[in-house]
């Protein structure tokens, strides 16, 4: 055998052996690569990877409607706390007089000084609660919202009288335990006018009252509901000092049109409680009144406010009002109605009581 033959042959018997050699490193090298993967998840120096899933995460809002009457003052507000989880909505009236807890300002003021931007973070130091989105009313915008569902069934407690100097349809007249259907301009007209006994709390009261109402009202109208969401959310944004866009509306929009297929009637009213100052003009809301929203809400947040200031101002308004004299207490106690009814004919209570249909200062417009 020649010796070009020889080689051509050693180099044939070579391939093999080199092609093993080669497989028997990569396999090596797998086995060591999973081992180290291995020791590595083992030790949670990386993660295990996981398949993907869609999340849909379910959340609460808080919204801020606050109601600006025609001389663009701040008249009240309503917070308004949608839980789908809980298929529930939860109303708290705010009224305009209220002193935010870091300065005690009312917000009103803070409106006038920084509009509904500087509101929104005095309610949420104030009650400890995140506002997701806030949006103004004019009195127009709020009685045609009401009036889409046809108002409200209203029963009052007690006799509610009030004479309007300017025009029959501002006039208020029910009768104590009479059950009567209010439209979205009588709703307006008793969230404003001093008709109730215990004063502006009872204003904010009716107000609270009359919200939970049209909710429900809502839900029990759910096909008029779905149809008239748009509609409703353009109501409120138009010509609107807020920061409620189309996504934020679209996202809550979703959440409660789930809701609406419930046939439940959700909303439940708070009324806050506290201090009220001399003739009903400030309001400091008491501290375990915030506690138990907070608790209502499962909102735990102190860090941003609704603490000790709120005690500190509660005290110093309690101070205040022990101070005062009696004449002044005894003005302020005495019930609208029963002046009405004992010391003033209607024509003299139109003449001299009646402020202007969006009123005088301080008295029909909050």
């Amino acid at each position: 055998m020649s010796s070009a033959a020889r080689k051509r042959k050693k180099k044939r018997s070579q391939a093999p052996v080199a092609l093993v050699y080669v497989v028997t490193v990569l396999v090596f090298m797998a086995l060591i690569s999973m081992l180290s993967i291995y020791l590595l998840k083992t030790y949670h120096i990386i993660d295990e990877d996981k398949e993907e899933e869609p999340v849909v995460t379910v959340q609460t809002f808080n919204d801020l409607f606050a109601r600006v009457n025609s001389k663009g003052a701040l008249a009240d507000m309503t917070l308004i706390r949608i839980d789908p989880i809980d298929n529930s909505i939860l109303v708290v009236p705010i009224s305009a007089s209220t002193l935010n807890s870091a300065d005690n300002k009312s917000m009103r003021d803070i409106y006038a000084e920084s509009r509904m931007a500087g509101v929104k973070e005095a309610v949420e130091g104030t009650l400890g609660m995140k506002v997701d989105n806030y949006a103004t009313l004019t009195n127009e915008a709020f009685e045609r919202v009401c009036d889409i569902y046809g108002g409200i069934t209203y029963k009052a407690s007690e006799e509610l009288y009030y004479l309007s100097k300017d025009n029959d349809a501002n006039d208020i007249s029910i009768m104590k335990g009479e059950l009567t259907t209010l439209g979205g301009r009588q709703i307006r007209l008793l969230t404003q006018y001093p008709v109730f006994s215990n004063g502006k709390q009872g204003n904010n009261e009716f107000l609270g009252e009359a919200m939970e109402s049209l909710i429900n009202s809502m839900f029990q109208q759910a096909y008029i509901t779905q149809d008239n969401l748009d509609n409703i959310y353009n109501m409120i944004t138009e010509n609107s000092d807020t920061d409620m866009n189309i996504d934020d509306f679209k996202l809550q929009k979703s959440f409660i049109k789930d809701m609406l297929t419930s046939g439940i009637t959700p909303a439940e009213k708070m009324v806050p409680e506290g201090v009220w100052g001399q003739n009903d003009e400030t309001f400091v809301i008491n501290h375990d009144f915030i506690q138990r929203l907070k608790e209502k809400a499962a909102e735990t947040t102190p860090e941003i406010g609704g603490g000790s200031l709120i005690e500190k101002s509660s005290d110093a308004e309690t101070t205040a009002q022990t101070a005062a004299p009696a004449e002044d207490a005894a003005a302020e106690t005495a019930p609208v109605t029963e002046a009405a009814e004992n010391t003033a004919p209607a024509e003299q209570t139109a003449e001299n009581a009646a402020p202007a249909e969006d009123g005088g200062e301080g008295t029909t417009e909050q």
